[in-house]
């Protein structure tokens, strides 16, 4: 994979327009090749995510649409009247929409808690995900009281590994990478608890239009990076921020790109890569964000990274938050159930878009300055489909596998796990599509496109 854009590789699935046209359709010998294998076998195993229906998440991750800047990011790390602070992925600014920007967020959170609580004072995090385990564990390390609340009935957040019966491996619903390993400890957190993580090297190879092979595919995916390049080079000449489809458009960049190309590579940079689509992300700061470097995939149980940072400390699970009262002696924390916990300090660490919904009412109201940064940042939508077979029935080796008509880019995790899985990707608008359908569509739009890989001699 070319570098420079792709910074991050969340996995979910692709799907679109053309994904639900695929769902029970069937060739004839004038569509295309000749078919010289027999159908994909039914797999042994599914699983799917729906991340914009969870009412504590709402999205997979922050993104900057057009008109927001990085320094919004910087504006929600401020502490709010010296007893409230926000954390998470969104409000890192050097490693958005990752764990280990979430992890970092919660590590300066609680740095910012140390130097204003006083001895015996007592802290309540808001959310067991990376970001609020992180931060409860520097405090307890530190000596502090700390008691973490989490609305769901289970810790890890967007970390959420799930250990299916019949499946040999767990599978993650929601972050799969440690991504820029050099970044960050992660790796070696990881590697401490005995949790495997294997090399990913986005190796890939791609079917064209035709349900061929395409042969050519790194030049084609090259044309189009290489437009994504020019469209921002041409917007950053520009005096005002615009989205990246309209700079493809007026630069010129998508005219002149292989027209294939530029759909693999919109799909990959963008709307995988960040959940989003190129008519809504910034072509001033969209791309210039993120990590880059070596990535691993967590193959072992991401979850044991909270779960280790989390050990001892006293979680109060399906326990949501729906107000913060701060105008007392000491903040109150409410749910509708009329629960309620007194702090001194509050780190407060659920996602951008559950912020954005106004699910946790605060008194008084965040700041101008914070709710304006909540307010222009965007939420993208990344899921994901596992399938599972009991032995393999592909012979391609290379980790991705992505097709120019879709609808579904693919994930080869044979080499990872050793077993015959895969992981496809969706990502924005097509994500949003396919959370409004059934499993049962989905599974065989999945088994449709493929088959047309294995016709092509995957």
């Amino acid at each position: 994979m070319p570098g420079g854009i792709s910074r991050r590789r969340v996995l979910g699935l692709i799907g679109g327009a053309a994904a639900l046209g695929v769902v029970g359709c069937s060739r004839s010998d004038d569509d295309g090749p000749t078919p010289s294998r027999a159908a994909v076998p039914a797999p042994a195993g599914f699983v799917r995510t729906r991340w914009a229906d969870d009412p504590w998440a709402l999205g997979a991750y922050s993104y900057l649409p057009v008109g927001a800047t990085p320094s919004l990011r910087a504006t929600l790390a401020e502490p709010v009247d010296g007893w409230l602070h926000l954390a998470g992925e969104a409000v890192s600014s050097d490693a958005p929409a990752t764990v280990h920007g979430a992890r970092g967020s919660g590590l300066a959170a609680a740095g910012a808690v140390l130097g204003l609580i006083d001895d015996g004072g007592t802290v309540v995090v808001v959310g067991a995900g990376a970001a609020g385990a992180a931060a409860a564990r520097a405090l307890a390390d530190a000596g502090v009281d700390v008691v973490v609340v989490e609305a769901r009935d289970r810790t890890g957040g967007r970390i959420a590994t799930t250990w299916p019966d019949d499946w040999p491996v767990p599978v993650e619903l929601g972050a799969s990478f440690v991504h820029d390993v050099a970044a960050s400890d992660a790796a070696d957190l990881l590697a401490g608890l005995e949790v495997t993580a294997e090399p990913f090297t986005y190796a890939t190879s791609y079917l064209g239009p035709d349900d061929r092979r395409l042969d050519d595919g790194e030049d084609a995916y090259a044309s189009g990076y290489a437009a994504i390049e020019e469209a921002v080079t041409w917007a950053d000449e520009g005096e005002a921020d615009t989205s990246l489809a309209t700079a493809l458009d007026r630069s010129g960049a998508a005219a002149d790109a292989d027209e294939s190309g530029l759909v693999l590579a919109r799909r990959s940079e963008v709307e995988v890569e960040l959940g989003v689509e190129a008519e809504d992300l910034s072509a001033w700061w969209g791309l210039d964000e993120g990590s880059t470097g070596d990535d691993l995939i967590v193959v072992g149980g991401y979850g044991a990274l909270v779960d280790a940072d989390l050990d001892g400390i006293d979680v109060h699970l399906e326990w949501p938050v729906t107000s913060i009262d701060l105008t007392g002696d000491r903040i109150v924390l409410t749910t509708d159930d009329g629960r309620s916990l007194d702090a001194d300090q509050v780190v407060v660490t659920v996602p951008l878009a559950v912020l954005a919904a106004d699910v946790i009412a605060f008194e008084p109201p965040l700041p101008d300055a914070h709710r304006d940064a909540v307010a222009a940042m965007g939420t993208g939508l990344l899921d994901k489909v596992w399938l599972r077979w009991d032995a393999p029935w592909w012979t391609e080796e290379a980790e991705v596998w992505s097709s120019v008509d879709g609808p579904f880019e693919w994930c080869n995790l044979l080499p990872a796990t050793g077993e015959a899985i895969l992981l496809a990707f969706v990502g924005a608008g097509a994500a949003h599509e396919w959370t409004l359908r059934s499993d049962a569509d989905l599974q065989d739009a999945a088994l449709a496109d493929l088959h047309r890989f294995r016709r092509a001699g995957w």
